[in-house]
């Protein structure tokens, strides 16, 4: 199918598209939805059907027709809603962000899949010519490899257990471990902590021999505090600590500034209730994003605070940091979702509060 938005959306639209800051050149256009249906299966074929030549307006005009006209990309996704997407990640709050939201209730940007229909009555004795493979829904199909880099970056996930109970955290840099403020709130209960890597089950179910690292009291040190509602600049509730006899063969994280759009997936590698190393990679998608924060359907549970939030490209987008009936900062509503804080954000304040940190965590 394809989307037809209204006169007066299309206009809005169109204006808030062509004021991008990426939208302002050629080449911007270019990179900008080069970005934007990086992960499509028809990428090629969207991209190729651009002319993106000539002044802002006139060219978001003509994208947002094509791509309204092009239709849906995979069953039940319209290829004008990864757009918005993109356009939500990027402006984050505001009246703007919201009118976007509001499209997306409007609109089926997603879809019922169509893929069952003329199957109702299959009972696998299709022809030659008939049914043979299909996308059920939402097309599941991913490269083997994503499960080996997912194995690699689990190495770097810990379990941390502390006078106060049990977290999780990650490296960041060869000993520089970050969890939540709320896990560890200063050096004096970071000096009773253990770190503990391996904490997890090999593949006959048997627990791995468990690899402990300390605090270096003399080490690297920042935390800043969880505030009493939304995150802000100030108050970001994530701690950094520098550790010793961190095991040599594990490889740190990086934290990125990656755009996180709504609707995408994202993964969490975790230490749920302060059991053995799990992670969740099912009914996973992004539900709201902004400066500080992003929310998100990822199952976790109390001792998850801490843990790694990977994108579709294996970026650590995020920190998780709290769940339940939460409040969407530019709404103010509720909803049940889980919470991280944004690794752009967080990288911001390191830069400017903690620079030694912000030089070996910033790679």
């Amino acid at each position: 199918m394809s989307i037809r938005l209204s006169q007066e959306d299309f206009d809005k639209l169109t204006g808030i598209l062509s004021q991008h800051s990426e939208w302002q050149n050629t080449q911007g256009r270019s990179d900008f939805l080069a970005d934007v249906f990086a992960g499509s299966p028809r990428r090629a074929d969207i991209l190729t059907q651009l002319n993106l030549e000539g002044n802002p307006r006139g060219t978001a005009i003509r994208v947002i027709q094509k791509l309204a006209d092009f239709g849906q990309d995979e069953a039940g996704r319209e290829v004008l809603g990864i757009l918005i997407n993109k356009l939500l990640a990027y402006i984050g709050g505001g009246a703007e962000a919201d009118y976007l939201r509001d499209l997306f209730s409007r609109y089926p940007f997603t879809t019922q899949p169509v893929a069952s229909r003329g199957v109702a009555g299959w009972h696998g004795k299709e022809t030659e010519g008939g049914v043979a493979e299909k996308i059920i829904g939402e097309n599941t199909l991913r490269d083997i490899y994503v499960l080996e880099v997912l194995l690699d970056s689990a190495r770097a996930v810990v379990r941390i257990n502390g006078p106060d109970g049990l977290g999780t955290g990650f490296l960041i840099a060869d000993n520089l471990l970050i969890t939540n403020n709320h896990v560890i709130g200063d050096a004096k209960c970071a000096a009773k902590c253990s770190f503990e890597f391996n904490y997890q089950l090999n593949r006959k179910g048997v627990a791995l021999p468990i690899r402990t690292a300390k605090f270096a009291k003399r080490g690297l040190f920042y935390t800043s505090a969880m505030a009493d509602s939304n995150a802000n600049a100030a108050e970001l509730d994530y701690t950094v600590v520098q550790l010793t006899d961190v095991p040599k063969d594990v490889s740190p994280l990086t934290l990125g500034a990656a755009p996180i759009p709504r609707d995408s997936r994202l993964v969490i590698i975790q230490h749920p209730g302060g059991d053995y190393k799990k992670i969740s990679l099912q009914n996973n998608f992004v539900e709201y994003v902004d400066e500080f924060v992003v929310q998100y359907t990822t199952s976790t549970e109390p001792g998850s605070s801490g843990s790694p939030v990977i994108n579709e490209s294996f970026e650590i987008v995020a920190i998780h940091h709290a769940g339940g009936n939460l409040s969407e900062p530019a709404t103010k509503r509720r909803y049940l979702r889980n919470e991280g804080i944004r690794a752009s954000a967080i990288l911001n304040d390191l830069k400017k509060n903690a620079p030694k940190i912000y030089q070996r965590a910033a790679r």
